[in-house]
């Protein structure tokens, strides 16, 4: 007997060896590194997208018609289309007109004598010329006529709002077309300074509360406890911080805020009062390594933000919807070394590099313009003449979600529903496609109402004919055919499991059987279930993981409940373990089936019905497991249950051991692959 135990023991461990050995091969390769042009699909994924963006050419001093460029920090595109460009290191301002030609140089001078930018960090030109510079380490803002002649200088205001230790450092400056002018001080957290045209300070604009983090809790709960000596190793708490802003033509402030932990809504669209109208989505790479330091709104509210880190560009639509990546840091031309300022001149995008003193010019490509238009048409409702700008996009880029998105909204317009759903599924968009099923369901079921009028009365009918023939029900007296176990016992699991355990007419063969079919539903159940309740990556199927996720846990279970059970006196041998829990699969593989034809006839709207049909299936499925645990080791319900939360309790343990050798071998395999290729190189 302990013979066939080991070799039992043997056989189950060599099969997960081996379910895991096929898992490890199954498991596809991670691409390494990044497209330069790229975009986040819905499941926050990078992916490779046509280039948006190329770069036209690059300016340096000499074609501007000045010298070197001086460690420049910021430029700013005036009504007209000249582009002023604040070459902080020289105390100059060069212009540019709207072709990027030269076309001067401002030397800014206050009383006749030529004035010394100490650090100068922002610059913009009010709609009548006047030029404003924010000088951060001279505290100061300039305003200056047209020629750089001083018109006035705004240090720190005096008021009762601004705190005794308030260091005024001003890193951009702007006006509205009121003549209000919005000055961000850097280290401040009560948002930006307002100034009146006359320099008069009128107070603080769109400051924010404390972002409520599971951090910020921790502080208050400890400050509530500890000593102020105490206090002192916590860190402190405040609220976000500006580092950059512009305006557009409607005088909506758009920001971007860093500070306490923010993860998205990095970029605010702010109204009159202050309130952000931007959906909170994340900016930037998803990741917590991002550095963005400037952004441009163009006529059309398209946002264009810069990450002074990486050195690449993102593009927004006006919702802050994502479109594409570029750019980067390197040495060829699209790239940079130290990136600071970014601007719309036209259908252009222009990018200052402060480190090279160098102005980028970016011109759009097809896909980009295509993108434009389709988005443009779509936010207006035109979805059918949005149609060509969309086919060209996916011309270029076949998996642009968004392009697929839009010609789904093409086809329901015009009534091709089942078009439309195809293209929902590539734009993995769930709620559109509910909804487009919604249509073509009800077309469907108009067709062919005759037909659904005639199965419900079958449905209806024959079952009661089939009860009135029934015979008198006969007392059972044993024998039953072990073929009528497994559907017997998920009927009636309380006798089907006593009557299977002790007439001993359990079937190893047909419990292998169940698991095979367990094997297949749960691949159709992946694969098949109807698109709004699938969550799984279906063009993504990996065969040895979902083999280790049944068949594996399954012999995993097994295993534990037997080592467990024998401590605790049951009287299950393996193999009826095996045969028991194989047998209560069996609900979860006829109904699964059923759920997964519910999901594909439902919408997303219905979902209550399918979580129903999921939950009976479970629910169903964990009572037979129970009875056939309780009846193979002829527990009580009590003992049955304590020794099923030891099983799992050691499944887990099995679990994270395997998860823990399996990293361990991953690693030596590199280890040793990463030798090889040393070795080769070096021979």
């Amino acid at each position: 007997m302990k013979r066939t135990y080991r070799t039992i023991l043997g056989a189950a461990c060599r099969s997960l060896i081996c379910l895991a050995a096929l898992a490890a091969v199954s498991l596809p390769c991670v691409a390494q590194g990044a497209s330069r042009s790229y975009t986040y699909n819905s499941r926050e994924e990078a992916v490779p997208t046509a280039a948006p963006y190329q770069a036209e050419t690059v300016l340096y001093g000499a074609d501007m018609g000045a010298d070197a460029l001086n460690a420049p920090k910021d430029m700013f595109v005036s009504d007209e289309g000249e582009v002023y460009l604040l070459d902080s290191g020289n105390s100059r301002i060069v212009v540019l007109n709207n072709d990027l030609s030269p076309a001067r140089v401002v030397q800014p001078t206050a009383d006749g004598s030529p004035l010394t930018f100490q650090e100068a960090a922002g610059i913009s030109v009010c709609s009548d010329g006047r030029i404003l510079v924010a000088d951060r380490a001279g505290q100061a803002v300039y305003i200056l006529d047209a020629e750089g002649r001083q018109i006035r200088k705004i240090g720190k205001p005096e008021a009762a709002v601004i705190p005794e230790n308030f260091q005024f450092q001003p890193i951009k400056v702007e006006e509205d077309s009121g003549g209000i002018l919005y000055v961000l001080s850097d280290g401040s957290y009560s948002g930006a300074l307002q100034f009146e045209k006359d320099g008069v300070f009128m107070g603080f604009y769109g400051s924010e509360k404390v972002d409520l983090t599971v951090k910020v809790l921790a502080n208050y709960f400890w400050k509530n406890l500890l000593s102020d000596k105490q206090q002192e190793g916590l860190s402190r708490t405040v609220p976000v911080e500006f580092v950059s802003f512009c305006i557009d033509e409607k005088d909506f402030i758009f920001t971007i805020r860093k500070g306490n932990e923010v993860k998205n809504g990095q970029v605010r669209k702010l109204n009159a009062l202050g309130e952000n109208v931007l959906d909170a989505n994340t900016f930037g790479d998803h990741t917590d390594d991002i550095q963005l330091a400037d952004l441009a709104v163009d006529d059309d509210g398209f946002i264009t933000v810069l990450d002074s880190g990486s050195g690449r560009l993102f593009q927004y639509d006006q919702d802050g919807g994502m479109l594409y990546a570029f750019a980067g840091k390197g040495m060829q031309a699209g790239t940079f070394a130290s990136p600071c300022a970014v601007e719309n001149l036209e259908d252009r995008l222009l990018v200052l590099d402060s480190e090279r003193g160098s102005l980028t010019v970016f011109q759009p490509t097809d896909f980009a313009n295509s993108i434009r238009r389709a988005t443009l048409l779509y936010r207006d409702g035109k979805y059918q003449d949005a149609m060509e700008p969309w086919q060209e996009v996916l011309a270029l880029d076949n998996g642009y979600e968004q392009a697929n998105l839009g010609m789904g909204k093409v086809y329901e317009g015009l009534g091709e529903y089942k078009t439309a759903m195809d293209y929902y599924v590539r734009g993995n968009d769930r709620d559109l496609y509910s909804d487009a099923f919604k249509e073509y369901r009800s077309d469907f079921i108009r067709q062919y109402f005759p037909l659904f009028i005639m199965l419900i009365v079958v449905a209806v009918v024959a079952p009661i004919v089939l009860t009135a023939k029934r015979k008198k029900k006969e007392v059972y007296a044993g024998g039953r055919p072990k073929s009528k176990y497994p559907l017997y016992c998920m009927f009636h699991p309380i006798e089907g499991y006593s009557d299977l355990k002790s007439e001993k007419s359990g079937s190893f063969m047909m419990a292998n059987g169940i698991l095979l079919a367990f094997l297949v539903v749960s691949i159709l159940v992946r694969q098949l279930t109807g698109f709004p309740f699938n969550t799984n990556r279906t063009d993504q199927f990996n065969l040895g993981v979902t083999i280790c996720s049944t068949i594996g846990v399954f012999i995993a279970f097994v295993l534990c409940n037997w080592a467990v059970t024998t401590i605790f006196e049951g009287k299950g041998k393996f193999l009826e373990i095996w045969t028991f829990c194989a047998y209560a699969l069996l609900p979860y593989i006829l109904l699964m089936i059923v759920v997964v034809i519910l999901s594909n006839v439902l919408t997303g709207e219905e979902a209550a019905f399918y979580t129903m049909a999921q939950g009976i299936t479970y629910a169903w499925t964990g009572l037979a497991m129970l009875m056939a645990i309780r009846e193979v080791h002829q527990y009580s319900l009590s003992k049955t249950l304590l020794t099923l939360l030891a099983t799992f309790f050691a499944l887990l343990v099995v679990v994270v051991i395997v998860a823990i050798l399996y990293s361990v071998f991953s690693q030596f395999i590199s280890f040793i692959a990463t030798l090889v290729t040393e070795i080769t190189l070096h021979t």
